[in-house]
């Protein structure tokens, strides 16, 4: 105790020499947003009691530890991403707050090895007062979520809770009647809590960061993960459906609302969420103008760790499910009812797959094209992604099954969300 009192003590003395009292700090607000695999803070806010403390500090008074980009691996070093050479630090004072920006780095800390994380720490060597850690910060703010609604909705029988992000106007003011893009999370987000589930990928912010005056909707499912062959289990594939109708209950509400065109809804999901876009559409083709099924799982027929017993045999299964029926919901109870096959095949698709995913092999996609392309589909798409396009987003080829990254970050002429935002 004796020592940190001198240590303290020769801070404030050295501060006072340079005319700057030590800083009483009121307040630490860390600001981020969602990146590809994690959230990246950008900056760091302190504001103090006494504005004077702030006076003369200077980048070099600071320093980053524990900084590094939120990628798994590096793609120059193919190893984990080691912290900055550079931390790019740029200070601005406003009356009694310093900001502190930097190169956004991931807000969980710098990875050593796959799974152990180091956390970061901002420090001040002209004042110790303003040493920041991701634990001692006052508040943490999350760049488009922060502006989304939240709440729960029930229908079906389940309440399921939500997050909605509503474009605005240079004014601040709600855009009415925009496209909405529904999400169908993974299945590692699924029995989550609703944070976890809006931060695991760049679905709820992707569009807006672009500008793009779009809704865009998740909804956290309070169930466990399908898993694989989920179409072997009634109950299983009825609980899909029934998520699903909820989901399409309160974007009647939206369009009702005036929030959101009806005429323009798309669904997307990756993973588990591939899969229930697949359902999705199925069991409400007309209500959509486009989907994009990223690395679709099999909860319409088994594909996932089955073998085909002839060749085709996985198309062949799909064009029969595709003329069967789905759960629909009939006003007091889930009940299998017609697919209105002409409109699921008329519906366009652009399907997403990494060529080495191992965990939704690209055979999924492929056998749902084909049995789309037999039933009469003419728009059918599918873009696949080489290892080289995965490490460039810092995925190495385990990580084969994130095609979801390359898919949100992408909208330069000919990709797959600029066909999505071109039919708005």
């Amino acid at each position: 105790m004796y020592k940190r009192l001198l240590l303290l003590s020769a801070v404030a003395l050295t501060a006072f020499a340079c005319g700057r009292p030590q800083a009483v700090v009121e307040r630490t607000d860390v600001y981020t947003h969602v990146g590809d695999v994690s959230l990246l803070v950008d900056a760091v806010e302190i504001t103090v009691a006494n504005p004077a403390s702030l006076r003369g500090l200077t980048a070099a008074d600071f320093n980053l530890s524990g900084n590094a980009a939120g990628g798994f691996i590096d793609v120059k070093t193919g190893q984990a991403p080691a912290a900055y050479d550079e931390d790019g630090l740029v200070l601005t004072r406003t009356g009694n707050t310093l900001r502190i920006d930097a190169t956004p780095f991931n807000a969980d800390g710098m990875r050593e090895g796959w799974a152990k994380l180091i956390p970061w720490e901002l420090r001040c060597s002209a004042d110790s007062a303003l040493n920041v850690t991701a634990a001692t910060a006052t508040e943490r703010h999350i760049a488009v979520l922060d502006d989304c609604i939240t709440g729960s909705f029930s229908f079906a029988g389940l309440t399921r809770e939500y997050m909605l992000h509503l474009p605005k106007d240079a004014d601040g003011n709600v855009i009415p009647n925009v496209p909405l893009m529904v999400w169908q999370i993974g299945g590692g987000e699924y029995d989550k809590d609703l944070m976890t589930v809006a931060t695991a990928n760049r679905c709820l912010v992707s569009l807006a960061t672009e500008g793009i005056p779009c809704a865009a909707l998740v909804f956290a499912i309070a169930n466990p993960n399908y898993s694989y062959s989920a179409s072997l289990f009634p109950e299983k594939i009825e609980l899909i459906d029934r998520n699903n109708a909820l989901q399409m209950a309160f974007i009647d509400t939206l369009i009702a609302d005036g929030k959101v065109d009806g005429s323009k809804l798309f669904c997307a999901g990756a993973s588990s969420g591939g899969g229930c876009t697949m359902r999705f559409m199925m069991q409400f083709p007309e209500r959509f103008k486009a989907a994009i099924p990223c690395c679709p799982m099999d909860p319409i027929v088994p594909i996932h760790r089955v073998d085909e017993k002839y060749e085709g045999q996985f198309a062949n299964d799909l064009v029969k499910a595709f003329k069967g029926k789905v759960y629909k919901w009939n006003g007091s109870d889930m009940a299998p009812a017609p697919i209105d096959t002409k409109a699921f095949v008329k519906l366009p698709m652009y399907f997403v797959h990494a060529s080495s995913d191992q965990a939704c092999k690209i055979a999924s996609s492929y056998a749902y094209i084909e049995a789309r392309k037999r039933l009469g589909a003419t728009q059918d798409q599918l873009r696949v992604y080489s290892d080289e396009d995965m490490a460039a987003y810092g995925l190495p080829t385990m990580l084969a099954h994130f095609s979801w990254v390359p898919l949100l970050d992408d909208y330069s002429e000919g990709s797959v969300m600029r066909w999505m935002i071109d039919q708005f």
